[in-house]
C-alpha cells in the first residue's frame, strides 16, 4: 500500500485527520469573551488598538459594549467618568440609503494584556498607574479612541455584564 506524503515526510491522511482535530478542538473550547458578532462588528477598529498598545502585550477580549457599560467599566477601575459635554450636537438626519454593515457596534471595548509603565500609552486614565491591563474604548462608525484605561485587575462579571470572563 502506499500512500502519497507531503514535503515533511508525512503521510497526507496524518495531516488532514491532524487539521480536522484541530479545527474541531478550537471550536468546541472556551472563548475569552469574544462572539463571532463581537470579532466581527469591532474588527475595523481593532488596528486602531493595536497602535495605541504600540503593538504591546496580547489580545485578551473584543466586545461589543453600551454608553452604561463604558461609565460603569470606568468606575469599576477606579476612574471617575468624565461629566458628559454640556451641549449635545444636533443629530444630523438619518440616512435613507444606510451603508451596508449599519448595524455595526457603536463602541467596542478591546483588551490587552502586557505590561503598561506610566506613559507608555497616551491618553491613558489615570495617567500615572502601571498596569497589567488596556482597556481600549473605541468608537466604530467614526473611528476613534474614546477612552483609555489602565488596571491591574479587572473589574469582576455582574449580572449586567455576565460575558465579562477571561482566560
Amino acid at each position: 500500500m502506499t500512500s502519497s506524503c507531503s514535503g515533511n515526510g508525512l503521510p497526507q491522511e496524518t495531516i488532514s485527520r491532524a487539521l480536522i482535530v484541530s479545527a474541531v478542538a478550537g471550536c468546541a473550547g472556551s472563548h475569552g469573551g469574544a462572539t463571532t458578532s463581537d470579532v466581527a462588528g469591532c474588527a475595523a477598529v481593532l488596528p486602531l488598538a493595536r497602535d495605541v498598545v504600540h503593538a504591546h502585550g496580547t489580545l485578551t477580549l473584543i466586545r461589543k459594549i453600551s454608553g452604561a457599560d463604558i461609565d460603569a467599566i470606568t468606575r469599576d477601575v477606579g476612574v471617575v467618568p468624565p461629566p458628559p459635554p454640556a451641549v449635545k450636537p444636533p443629530k444630523p438626519p438619518p440616512d435613507p440609503n444606510p451603508p451596508a454593515g449599519h448595524d455595526l457596534p457603536k463602541t467596542c471595548l478591546v483588551v490587552y494584556q502586557g505590561d503598561y509603565p506610566p506613559g507608555a500609552i497616551t491618553g491613558a486614565s489615570p495617567p500615572a498607574l502601571t498596569g497589567t491591563y488596556a482597556l481600549i474604548i473605541l468608537r466604530v462608525r467614526h473611528p476613534g479612541v474614546y477612552r483609555i484605561l489602565i488596571t491591574n485587575q479587572l473589574p469582576p462579571a455582574t449580572a449586567h455584564r455576565p460575558w465579562w470572563h477571561f482566560f
